[in-house]
């Protein structure tokens, strides 16, 4: 597929609906299953678009995902929870007829997200299981934000974590008076029950601010029975990214398709 061809857009949940991009899978999943993601962008909670997210967008449809990637309400004009609200009612609006934008009944539905948007994916994961719906094949999380502490030592080290820093201005401008830092779909690193939840693939980046607290949640993940890996990277690039996700997109979705043993 040409790789400059421009994303085709659809509006997702109750009308008038939130705007999206929409990029077809560039090959296939081993076993012929199709994974519809819907992938939020990163910018802190206050900035991003749909045109920055483009390349990892691409990137993600070269891996051999159905991507939509949605233009979800921003900080601090819409603090916590409004981001995440408009990106669950995307993603049952995606459930309820995948085959509509890939062509397959046999359609799995993944979240991911980088760094706000990592937030966003793994708060989607918690919702979708406290829910039960919709059922949810794997959450991918690039460098996600998590902890609005930022109190770890990659944060330190990367000279990060003041009340100047981005991160702390994002947490900010997303929590508000932060009466509601300690609620798991907040801050999912702070959620005390992680059981249930769809099988990660938690991405880092050598020396990123961020990576300790990714790394922090993918063996949270671990301990409470769900299966989760977490690579740290050179950097978020195709020659890093393509095959560790398009492995996990492809063993996910073989895992969700296969019925549980008697």
């Amino acid at each position: 597929m040409d790789k400059i061809a421009i994303p085709s857009t659809l509006r997702l949940g109750p009308a008038p609906g939130f705007v999206a991009n929409v990029y077809p899978a560039r090959r296939p999943l081993d076993g012929g299953a199709r994974a519809l993601l819907l992938y939020l962008h990163d910018g802190g909670f206050t900035g991003g678009s749909l045109e920055a997210a483009r390349s990892r967008c691409e990137m993600l449809a070269d891996a051999g995902a159905d991507v939509v990637t949605l233009d979800y309400p921003l900080a601090p004009e819409h603090p916590f929870p409004a981001a995440l609200g408009a990106a669950f009612e995307a993603l049952q609006a995606l459930a309820a007829k995948p085959a509509r934008l890939t062509g397959s009944a046999q359609t799995l539905m993944f979240v991911a997200g980088e760094e706000a948007g990592g937030n966003l994916a793994a708060a989607l994961a918690l919702m979708a299981r406290d829910q039960r719906a919709p059922e949810l094949a794997g959450q991918l999380l690039i460098s996600p934000m998590l902890d609005p502490v930022l109190g770890s030592a990659s944060m330190r080290e990367g000279e990060c974590g003041g009340c100047e820093c981005i991160y702390a201005k994002g947490w900010q401008a997303y929590l508000g008076n932060n009466t509601r830092a300690d609620h798991p779909y907040a801050a999912p690193l702070n959620a005390r029950r992680l059981s249930g939840l769809a099988p990660a693939l938690v991405l880092g980046v050598a020396g990123h601010p961020l990576n300790d607290e990714a790394r922090r949640y993918a063996a949270a993940l671990r301990e409470h029975g769900v299966s989760a890996k977490d690579l740290t990277l050179p950097a978020i690039a195709p020659g890093y990214v393509l095959a560790p996700v398009h492995e996990f997109l492809s063993q996910a979705a073989r895992q969700a398709l296969t019925p549980p043993s008697a």
